[in-house]
């Protein structure tokens, strides 16, 4: 493996070690716990450790100092306050862009000597002192292993023995030329740890082994329900571990190591104790049956591989050939079906098309699976921010997440970060009140935000609902006239639903002043141009005085879609079938105009037609584009509360389609977002459904 590989290993790790640092942090603010402390703890330990590893010793330096606060905090020295928060926060803002700084150019020129002080000074005197310097071990009772013990670590270890737990003693040989010795111990104590072990102590200890002030072995006191030889052969998988030697520990008192039974899983040390359990599992009732289990799991981690995201994305492109060419032979079949009735290679070439057909659907299935990411990863981002901007304004707001393991393509997830950030940046800024107009109210301090994700059909649903003052309807429409966005007879025809839509019109703001959250008129626009972009749709409702709820609705994916093909003129174009309400047929009697636009009544309804073959080729609206002779075909589709009824030549019927985006040299086409490829190899256009309302919109003003 050769250093670039390392890097990258390092900064998916650090990666990691961050994003758990920043949820963990946020938590211990909000309800501290010897678990949560424990679990940061780790992450601030692992972060240090390979980043001296690696030779980055700024960053090293800065998660040291991280780390000392976090062990004063676990021991009860000093209490979780704003300001130390802020400090830590501060702190894991810069290992971000050190991190980007590694990932951009290897390196990173960041000083962080005035952050490393700030985090120290959080520290008081003597407790400072000890926490950054070296305390020097306390001899336990006499053992049987070379390792000298503090008390806290013996207590550990006597604690763990109590609960059932095997302690034992490994001593790792590393090859003589090996390179990078850190790095090696590094991946000892992951294996370790990933093998549902507890590393009690080491020696030299793991500030020698960060920095390789250590020969060619290193002796570790491990805590595990586990057979010892199962961590052993786990240990020896390491590259260059030349051997590892394994014995039982005991300490003076006689309290010697136990085997792993029953007993174990249903005993654990206490939560702020040294000691890190493995996840609870079923135990086993012998210690044949505990190799039998060990083995049985063995496989299934060694399953688990990453994969670069560029190589789904080539085979998902694969896939989408794959499906295009279904449809060709399904086609080609049909029509030899046609020519050569009663043929045997007929027969033949059907079954064979049927066969492909099924394989490529399930192919299909697992690279979408494949490229499915939880939502959690975009909904982690949201607590920090939503405290800072609370701290920022004065107010009190509480964040509730909900479905954080509903599963979404990541090119979904991708392009809605920044609608969610600045959606739920303006329920802080302009949803929820300052905490004594809530009391005055009768509403509790603390104002919630609720962030949910959910399935529903073909769709991800995403909320985000507020209990703060609302919208009124009336106040939008009077604010839509005073900038000029609508007329005043226009804006008194709307509905309140409709009222609410006015937010994502450009220049609309309600905001009495400007703030560098919001108030210039810009962004919930371009919310919703980003999630319609997506084939998305948002909605939002309001009761003043309660709350405002947005509503978004996302495509599983962007990659397959299904779409209804309709002929328009001699071309045939695709209707995503996530947007298609339903079909009708019509007389020409049906069609009225209302201003010279034509219209059709639907259930009571007045629906707006726009005929495709005039909108394409030549004209939008007129009294002639609607004007037939002849039964016409409508689809119905809808934007929201919005409907709108399309007049095509022919309906052909539902297809799978891939979406193929248009070159740059095209430009931008309104009312379409890309184009496929049809069994017969034409193109379609697929139409963007969005584009046709706000142009229907323009055309109505």
């Amino acid at each position: 493996m050769d250093t670039s590989e390392y890097i990258a290993l390092f900064l998916e790790e650090a990666g990691e070690q961050i994003d758990v640092l920043e949820r963990d942090i946020l938590q211990l603010e909000q309800s501290p716990s010897p678990e949560i402390l424990n679990e940061i703890f780790r992450a601030a330990h692992t972060l240090k450790g390979s980043s001296r590893a690696m030779g980055f010793t700024a960053m090293g330096e800065l998660t040291h100092a991280m780390e000392d606060v976090f062990d004063a905090l676990r021991k009860g020295e000093i209490d979780v306050s704003t300001e130390m928060v802020n400090r830590l926060f501060g702190a894991l803002d810069t290992l971000k862009t050190m991190r980007d700084q590694i990932a951009e150019g290897g390196t990173s020129d960041i000083a962080c000597d005035e952050l490393v002080q700030s985090l120290r000074r959080i520290l008081s005197g003597a407790a400072a002192e000890s926490l950054s310097a070296s305390t020097p071990a306390v001899p336990s009772a006499p053992t049987s292993t070379t390792i000298h013990l503090q008390e806290h670590e013996r207590e550990s270890a006597l604690t763990a023995i109590d609960s059932g737990l095997g302690v034992y003693q490994f001593t790792v040989h590393l090859a003589e030329d090996t390179l990078m010795k850190s790095v090696r111990a590094l991946m000892v104590l992951q294996a370790i740890d990933a093998n549902g072990g507890a590393v009690l102590a080491s020696h030299p200890d793991e500030e020698a082994l960060d920095d390789e002030q250590f020969g060619d072995s290193f002796e570790l006191l491990v805590a595990t329900d586990k057979p010892e030889e199962s961590l052993r052969a786990a240990l020896l998988q390491i590259s260059e571990v030349r051997d590892v030697t394994v014995k039982p520990w005991q300490d003076g008192s006689s309290r010697q190591v136990v085997a792993t039974s029953s007993a174990s899983a249903q005993s654990a040390p206490s939560a702020g104790e040294e000691v890190r359990e493995p996840e609870p599992q079923s135990p086993p009732s012998s210690a044949g049956d505990g190799e039998k289990s060990a083995t049985s799991r063995t496989p299934a981690m060694s399953q688990m591989v990453r994969v670069d995201v560029q190589r789904l994305d080539t085979l998902l492109n694969l896939v989408g050939e794959l499906v295009i060419d279904r449809t060709r032979v399904a086609q080609l079949g049909r029509e030899f079906e046609a020519r050569f009735q009663h043929d045997d290679m007929v027969d033949s070439l059907l079954e064979t098309a049927a066969h492909i057909g099924r394989i490529t659907d399930e192919l299909q299935e697992h690279i979408m699976k494949a490229r499915m990411l939880p939502i959690e990863q975009v909904f982690n981002r949201f607590p920090r921010m939503v405290r800072d901007l609370a701290q920022k304004f004065g107010k009190e707001v509480r964040l509730v997440m909900e479905g954080q393991e509903t599963e979404l393509d990541r090119s979904v997830i991708e392009m809605i970060s920044d609608p969610l950030i600045h959606m739920l940046r303006n329920s802080v800024d302009h949803g929820i009140e300052p905490p004594e107009e809530r009391e005055a109210l009768g509403k509790p301090r603390q104002g919630t935000i609720r962030l949910s994700a959910q399935h529903e059909e073909n769709y991800i649903l995403i909320e985000i609902e507020d209990d703060g003052k609302g919208m009124d309807p009336a106040h939008l429409r009077e604010v839509a006239v005073r900038k000029g966005i609508l007329a005043r007879d226009a804006a008194e025809r709307l509905s309140d639903r409709e009222a609410f839509s006015l937010i994502f019109a450009p220049g609309f703001s309600t905001a009495k002043q400007v703030t560098e959250v919001s108030g210039r008129g810009v962004g919930m626009d371009i919310v919703r141009s980003n999630i319609q972009r997506v084939g998305g749709i948002v909605e939002v409702d309001s009761t003043p005085g309660k709350g405002t709820r947005f509503s978004i609705r996302l495509p599983l994916t962007l990659a397959i879609i299904r779409a209804l093909l309709v002929r328009v003129a001699s071309e045939v174009y695709a209707i995503p079938l996530s947007s298609v309400l339903e079909t009708l047929k019509i007389q020409p009697d049906a069609v009225q105009f209302v201003g010279g636009h034509p219209v059709i009544v639907l259930r009571g309804r007045t629906l707006p037609l726009v005929n495709l073959q005039t909108h394409f080729y030549g004209g939008f609206f007129g009294a002639s584009s609607c004007r037939s002779e002849e039964p016409m075909f409508v689809v119905v589709v809808g934007l929201g509360e919005r409907q709108l009824g399309l007049v095509v030549n022919h309906l052909i019927g539902e297809q799978e389609i891939v979406i193929k985006s248009l070159s740059r040299h095209l430009g931008q086409i309104g009312g379409v977002s890309g184009a496929t490829i049809l069994g017969d190899g034409r193109i379609a256009l697929i139409l963007e459904v969005a584009d046709i309302f706000n142009n229907l919109s323009a055309c109505a003003a």
